[in-house]
């Protein structure tokens, strides 16, 4: 996981940037969590791998940069998995500059 987590930017991903991350991949499937459409910034994502291992990341605005914030297998509560995402997450994007999302 971390060729992938290595290969993204240190800000959120813009919606077409993960659309060309679900072209780029085709083994991986990709599930925005953290979205925030008036930002156009996706901030956490699950993704799984050839429909077995999936992964939760999240933009650690701290540390800015991504994060794994959970590994499991495909076929576990994903409802769950993307629950604890959002609440790692949480809701306060309201300061974040709309130009820092833009791809470079």
């Amino acid at each position: 996981m971390t060729t992938l987590t290595d290969s993204l930017p240190d800000r959120p991903l813009s919606t077409s940037e993960i659309s060309a991350l679900e072209a780029q991949h085709d083994d991986y499937g990709f599930a925005p969590v953290g979205f925030f459409p008036d930002l156009d910034v996706v901030a956490a994502f699950v993704v799984i791998i050839d429909g077995e291992r999936g992964y939760s990341l999240g933009f650690d605005r701290d540390d800015a940069g991504w994060v794994v914030v959970e590994s499991f297998d495909d076929g576990e509560d994903f409802a769950g998995v993307t629950d604890r995402l959002q609440e790692w997450l949480g809701d306060d994007w309201e300061d974040f500059e709309q130009g820092t999302a833009e791809p470079e």
